[in-house]
């Protein structure tokens, strides 16, 4: 997976790049299938008021794109979270596409 991870308010470290692929590898590993040049991750990690830390991420994979934002008082747990939820949209997307490709297949057997 191909990474742009930045920051509009603080210094991002290696550390924190380390962190952000690390955990990210989680989503690219679902996609094995896809080539590496398909998939994509902005990522932007910002400080937030009382001392908490936003992570914004906007994530390609073969064109189709998912976002998220999310924010925390620990910079490791808004990456997870992050993470997370684009992991449920990834799966709820999956269960549509399941569901689809179902309904088109009774309704070729049913001749519909």
């Amino acid at each position: 997976m191909k990474y742009q991870i930045m920051s509009d308010n603080m210094s991002v470290s290696p550390s924190m790049v380390t962190l952000v692929k690390t955990k990210f590898n989680r989503i690219s590993k679902r996609f094995s299938d896809v080539d590496e040049d398909a998939k994509f991750a902005r990522v932007v990690l910002n400080t937030a008021p009382n001392e908490m830390f936003e992570v914004k991420a906007n994530v390609v994979i073969a064109g189709k794109e998912y976002f998220s934002d999310e924010t925390e008082y620990n910079f490791e747990t808004a990456v997870v979270n992050t993470v997370e939820e684009i992991l449920q949209m990834i799966e709820k997307d999956k269960e549509i596409q399941d569901k689809k490709a179902l309904k088109e297949e009774i309704d070729l057997v049913e001749g519909v």
